[in-house]
């Protein structure tokens, strides 16, 4: 009979299986316990993360709504401030017309223009010494 190393690994290996390969009951049952007690922490975890995965979508959803407000919001103040400096400057080109009309239409009063005159000699009537 040739032994090649193959088969003596082979023949090794089953006679440390038989030899210290053996479990009791007890620490299989145990092992078997914290088993299914990791797959029920795992559960959880992922019923947790999934969860967390929810709200998080939902934030991002209100998050997206309040951005597309905030747009709209900031478009309608720069549409309402350009209407405001078309006022302003209607308002401005408004009130130079009306100046000018008040100007045109109401009376203006000229200034009296006061010119110094020589005093006036009154002759006196000359007395007669007769």
């Amino acid at each position: 009979m040739t032994f090649t190393a193959g088969k003596v690994a082979v023949a090794m290996v089953a006679v440390g299986v038989m030899l210290g390969g053996c479990a009791t009951r007890e620490s299989v049952e145990t092992a078997q316990n914290s088993a299914n007690a990791a797959d029920r922490h795992a559960g959880t975890a992922q019923a947790r993360a999934e969860e967390a995965y929810g709200v998080g979508n939902n934030a991002l959803a209100v998050g997206n709504n309040a951005l597309g407000v905030g747009n709209d919001a900031k478009t309608s103040a720069q549409m309402a401030n350009e209407k405001a400096d078309m006022n302003g400057t209607d308002v401005q080109r408004l009130k130079r017309k009306v100046a000018y009309l008040e100007w045109k239409l109401l009376p203006h009063h000229k200034k009296k223009v006061r010119r110094h005159r020589a005093p006036v000699q009154t002759e006196q009537p000359k007395a007669n010494n007769s």
